[in-house]
């Protein structure tokens, strides 16, 4: 009965990160799509990018973490997908790190393309920590469970 609980237990985590991260992307993903000229300055603005693959990565970024982040909330490749967001996110940390480093970060891009508030760099490496949290979490414990496995389970 033990191993029932933990199943269920770690079954739970697992689902409560996938919709954290999901949702997070999810919602990090539309002011993004709406507002994709203010996005590409954003990303201009970091430096580390050539001006024409910054456009082109800044249009099609946001595109990836929506459908990434239904993904994972739908159950749909979920191991494949908390993968690639947790790949984003150590490429945002990174970008984030060497911008700070060569001269600040004005806005992060990482929500609202509007806000010019700027977070202190640690909160911003904290929150994508956490995040990154979730996507290994949801690599290690996602596990796609048949019916027919979860029977021959409960009955042994």
């Amino acid at each position: 009965m033990q191993y029932l609980s933990n199943i269920f237990r770690l079954k739970y985590i697992q689902l409560i990160a996938r919709i954290l991260l999901g949702g997070i992307f999810i919602y990090a993903s539309i002011d993004k799509i709406v507002f994709p000229r203010d996005f590409a300055k954003i990303v201009m603005n970091y430096g580390i990018l050539p001006t024409k693959v910054a456009i082109y990565f800044s249009f099609l970024l946001p595109w990836i973490e929506l459908f990434l982040g239904m993904f994972l909330i739908i159950g749909l490749f979920v191991r494949e997908s908390a993968l690639l967001l947790s790949s984003l996110l150590l490429v945002f940390m990174a970008a984030m790190i060497i911008k700070s480093i060569n001269g600040g970060i004005q806005n992060c891009g990482c929500f609202s393309m509007s806000s010019q508030k700027f977070e202190s760099i640690y909160l911003l490496l904290l929150r994508d920590v956490l995040l990154l949290g979730c996507g290994i979490t949801v690599i290690f414990l996602y596990k796609k469970q048949s019916t027919s496995s979860l029977q021959i389970r409960i009955n042994a």
